[in-house]
């Protein structure tokens, strides 16, 4: 009789909810479901009881809801001929278990078997066999064991099977001892274990990474007679490969060929592993034709293995062959090969190579899938190939693929490693409309890009944010808020935020600590910072290396060598033992300071202590430091230091080479190196052809500055702020400003912000060039940036002196002052001596109160400046006014104010006053320097008394004093037109003595010497 159509009477959702509890299901009356019973299928006794035929029916009922997995639809039936007195079988009952234990309602599992014997439903071995499987799935392996014991008492003996289940739990939960108990307990019940309980031990033990047990326990087998199967060898083989014995992985192959079991395909893929991870390719590739000539078929597994090592290792010409070899025996190339492919070659940073690949691979009518994306954006992002990278995401889209959460997450944390923040903030927006939840790791890289950046507000914001999307900050957030603001010297924030993480239960790490001195040296409390270290050290483990290594770096960044090596020498007396980073600080303070002698001793001290060094980081910190003071032989020496060593050299050892070159415009062994970096596999990165760029700017060879821009832009890297800088260089060098500017307006209307530094150099450029318009306007466009500082203030003051607009500079330099930036004396020196150049008198004057009142300078040198500005613009008795003043006042005039004053007198052909001058220099206890000599002799010389001019050359010579080139000419002329022999013999003998003559004391040539000298 056919199943009348039964009406659903809960909705899926409805069984879920049901499957929670599986007491509401008892609680259920026969009405609720009666209209699912056919009127003809009851008796019409006084209890409704239903016929041992519809009985039988209903159990079939339940179980075809169980097959269609509908367990709400077989629970209400189970409930509904309960209610009227039927007992379901076991076996069916059984079979509702397994359903929710698969459905993962362990809750109801239990509920349901309550309803079993309480309605007296006798469990047999199936039954106990499911609620075992299920306590151990929940980890309650004393309560499994528990209920073996009690499936015993109540006269239900265990089988095979029940053994076997709790035997496979032991074992994944590392419990071996346990396993072995248990197979013994077996043997004492008279139990034999089968391959099938050994298969499941020999699995457990060679998943951690004990095979060699494994084996014994095969060993044992064969003595009770127990024939392995190809499961137990496949099991060793794969167990001894995981653990690198391939050589005792093949010994086992041949034993189980001497057992008359044939090798499969995980066999033999599980040897073709094995050998990848040997780089023994060609013996793989002979494993495959040796099961060709078994007649053993290789499938997409093993010719995946190979691939798999092939491109792992960068074998890539072979693994081309392994493709076209798949093709030729009819095995379809499907997206994992492809994939595999496209990895290795991005894992080389080959990804013209990749991007090849995955165009071969449309070609083939394959769609790629979002792994094959995934991995080929991770490999761009690597390589920073981020404009290839938004083309292949462009094309994802095109293909209707959406990126997943990895992609996104992968982009995201390039953007945060290259500094990009709002990028990578922008693409964390998609993520979330896109539905997809940040991990701890994505929101702790936020948090230390936007710390790294600078930008601590928005950091700290972000965090609050993780706390709204039930992400609590962990220790690794905090740290990153913590030393964010321990860089910027915020240490009152820094400590504030260690206190919030101790108590949101993080204790502070050596990092923390690290970072809280650091805060405490960057804003100058190292007094502070080292009473923080005492208390550190009675910390348990805290002091350690780290904690060191931040205050010696710290130390060393500014300046304070000999106090770092102190810290240095304490760190050995407290049993904390320096490491390669202790010794790189050390030597990069001692490279910063110039003492390049000291860094190469230090160097040499912590290889012969046979500490392990990161010896690529320290000679490229040498190099680039000998490079900078000019040691070119030196730097080149360690350069072949590194090549010798079994170190290779990296990117950036090359780009250091590059950039010591450049600097010193040798752009033809620049590109030699460039060439060699290539021959050493190694791909060029933004760093290096932007000091190419840089390099051919200062040479001013805009046509190789444009092709190295382009190159950029091919390769697909995204042009940074020392791009544009350097391209700006090149083009204020060769006298093209204003293209200059334009690129630097175009910058801006794309977006790009440019930095200080390259708004100072357009406005020190401009203002060389007297186009005090356009430098003007770019100051404020930096005062909108909030980019103007002392050199951009700087700038422009020269140049309005250079334009002698002194009145538009004395308003710049008051900007100046009420911007918290002092001028310096150089130019509140500069701008009297213009004001008195101009006539503005009272201006000058104004300006040196200003100098005093601010303690620019002292008052001698304000009132010396007003002197020699005097002076120069022709008020010689006003500046002679001004000087009896100064000494009336006990001030002492400055040397270079007589000099001024002697200079001007001379040129007035006022000998007389210039002597004068000497006379109250000499009366002020003021020395008189070569160059004040110079002067009066050559006023002496020009008035034609060349006796006093000799004369003060001989007094200059008994003061200590050497005349120089000056002193000589001036001499020279004057005795040559008007002296005597005398005069020039004596002057003669002095050339000569000074190896700027070769007279030879004939009295009769003279003249003729004084020429030549």
């Amino acid at each position: 009789m056919p199943l009348p159509p039964s009406p659903r009477c809960s909705t899926a959702k409805r069984f879920s909810g049901l499957l929670t509890n599986g007491a509401t299901f008892r609680a259920c009356s026969s009405q609720d479901v009666s209209g699912c019973i056919p009127k003809g299928w009851t008796h019409n006794g006084k209890n409704g009881d239903l016929s041992k035929t519809s009985a039988f029916v209903f159990d079939i009922l339940m179980r075809v809801y169980l097959g269609k997995g509908m367990i709400g639809d077989a629970l209400q039936v189970f409930y509904l001929i309960i209610s009227r007195g039927f007992k379901p079988s076991v076996g069916t009952c059984n079979k509702v278990l397994a359903a929710m234990a698969r459905d993962q309602a362990a809750g109801s599992i239990w509920s349901f078997f309550s309803d079993m014997l309480d309605n007296e439903i006798r469990p047999d071995v199936a039954t106990f066999n499911i609620l075992i499987n299920e306590l151990c799935a929940e980890g309650k392996l004393k309560k499994a064991g528990f209920l073996l014991r009690k499936m015993e008492e109540s006269g239900c003996h265990p089988t095979i099977v029940t053994y076997n289940t709790l035997l496979n739990w032991y074992c994944k939960k590392g419990m071996y001892r346990k396993a072995l108990q248990l197979i013994e307990f077996m043997d004492g019940k008279g139990i034999k274990a089968d391959v099938f309980t050994f298969n499941t031990l020999i699995d457990g033990l060679c998943r951690k990474n004990m095979s060699s047990k494994g084996y014994l326990l095969l060993k044992k087998m064969k003595k009770l007679l127990i024939d392995p199967n190809a499961v137990t060898y496949n099991t060793l083989i794969h167990g001894f490969v995981r653990e690198g014995k391939n050589a005792v992985a093949t010994r086992i192959l041949d034993e189980m060929s001497s057992s008359n079991l044939s090798p499969n395909c995980i066999t033999y893929t599980a040897l073709i592993e094995g050998l990848c991870q040997e780089e023994k390719f060609h013996e793989a590739m002979n494993i495959l034709m040796k099961m060709e000539e078994e007649g053993l078929t290789p499938n997409e597994t093993c010719y995946g293995a190979l691939l798999n090592g092939l491109s792992k290792h960068a074998e890539f010409s072979m693994a081309r062959s392994c493709l076209d070899r798949m093709r030729r025996n009819g095995i379809f190339v499907g997206q994992i090969p492809y994939t595999m492919l496209i990895d290795g070659f991005c894992r080389k940073a080959l990804v013209t190579e990749a991007i090849e690949l995955l165009e071969e691979m449309l070609k083939d009518g394959l769609t790629p899938d979002l792994l094959t994306y995934s991995v080929l954006v991770s490999g761009l992002c690597r390589v920073g190939r981020i404009k290839i990278t938004k083309e292949i995401i462009s094309k994802m889209y095109r293909s209707k693929i959406l990126p997943n959460s990895v992609i996104l997450q992968t982009l995201i944390h390039y953007f945060c490693k290259q500094g990009n923040v709002m990028e990578a903030l922008r693409l964390y927006a998609v993520m979330n409309c896109c539905g997809y939840e940040a991990d701890h790791l994505t929101c702790a890289a936020l948090i230390a890009s936007l710390c790294r950046s600078g930008k601590m507000e928005e950091a700290e914001c972000f965090m609050q944010h993780m706390c709204r999307i039930g992400i609590d900050p962990d220790s690794v957030s905090f740290d990153c808020l913590i030393n964010g603001h321990a860089n910027k010297g915020h240490w009152m924030k820094a400590f504030s935020f260690c206190d919030e993480m101790i108590k949101s239960g993080y204790p502070p790490s050596p990092f923390t600590y690290a970072s809280l001195l650091k805060g405490l040296c960057k804003a100058g409390h190292v007094e502070e910072a080292r009473k923080l270290l005492t208390k550190v050290r009675l910390v348990p483990s805290c002091a350690d290396t780290v904690v060191y290594n931040s205050l010696i770096a710290e130390l060393c960044e500014g300046g304070n060598i000999q106090e770092a090596l102190a810290l240095y020498h304490g760190m050995v007396k407290n049993g904390v033992l320096p490491d390669s980073h202790t010794y790189s600080s050390l030597i990069a303070g001692f490279c910063r300071k110039g003492r390049i002698v000291a860094a190469i001793f230090l160097l040499q001290s912590s290889v012969r202590l046979g500490i392990s060094l990161p010896n690529m980081v320290l000679y490229t910190c040498l190099i680039d430091a000998l490079f900078k003071e000019g040691q070119v032989k030196t730097a080149c020496y360690y350069y072949e230091e590194i090549v010798k060593s079994s170190f290779q050299p990296d990117t950036i050892a090359f780009n250091v080479m590059l950039d010591g070159y450049s600097r010193m415009g040798k752009m033809g062994r620049a590109i030699a190196c460039l060439s060699m970096m290539r021959r050493n596999n190694l791909s060029p990165n933004l760093a290096t052809y932007n000091i190419l760029l840089h390099g051919y700017s200062k040479k001013r060879d805009l046509g190789m500055c444009f092709r190295i821009h382009k190159l950029i832009t091919k390769k697909g890297f995204q042009p940074d702020k020392w791009t544009w800088h350097s391209l700006i260089l090149g083009l204020c060098k060769s006298g093209l400003l204003e293209i200059g500017i334009k690129v630097l307006k175009k910058m801006l209307v794309e977006g790009i912000i440019p930095d200080r530094l390259m708004f100072n150099m357009l406005v020190s450029k401009c203002c060389e060039r007297g186009q005090m318009g356009m430098a003007l306007d770019m100051v404020d466009v930096m005062i909108i940036l909030g980019y103007d500082d002392l050199d951009t203030y700087q700038s422009i003051i020269n140049g309005l002196h250079k334009k002698s607009d002194f009145n538009a500079s004395y308003t710049v330099m008051h900007e100046m002052l009420k911007k918290g930036y002092f001028p310096s004396y150089k130019q509140y020196i500069r701008l009297v001596s213009g004001m008195c150049k101009a006539g503005n008198i009272r201006a000058a004057f104004k300006l040196k109160d200003e100098m005093k009142k601010l303690g620019v300078v002292p008052p001698d040198v304000a009132e010396s400046a007003i002197v020699r500005g005097l002076a120069r613009c022709g008020k010689i008795e006003e500046a002679k006014l001004v000087l009896h003043h100064m000494i009336g006042m006990r001030l002492i005039p400055t040397p270079a104010t007589f000099t001024t004053l002697m200079h001007v007198s001379c040129e007035n052909f006022d000998i007389e006053g210039a002597l004068e001058l000497r006379n109250i220099m000499e009366r002020s206890r003021i020395r008189l320097d070569v160059v004040t000599y110079n002067v009066l002799i050559k006023g002496l010389c020009a008035g034609g008394d060349v006796i006093s001019a000799v004369e003060l050359y001989e007094e200059m010579k008994k003061q200590g004093l050497l005349p120089n080139c000056t002193t000589y000419t001036s001499l020279i002329n004057a005795i040559s037109t008007n002296g005597s022999a005398i005069n020039a013999e004596t002057l003669l003998v002095d050339l000569k003595s000074r190896g700027f003559s070769s007279w030879d004391g004939n009295a009769n040539h003279w003249r003729e010497e004084l020429v030549i000298a």
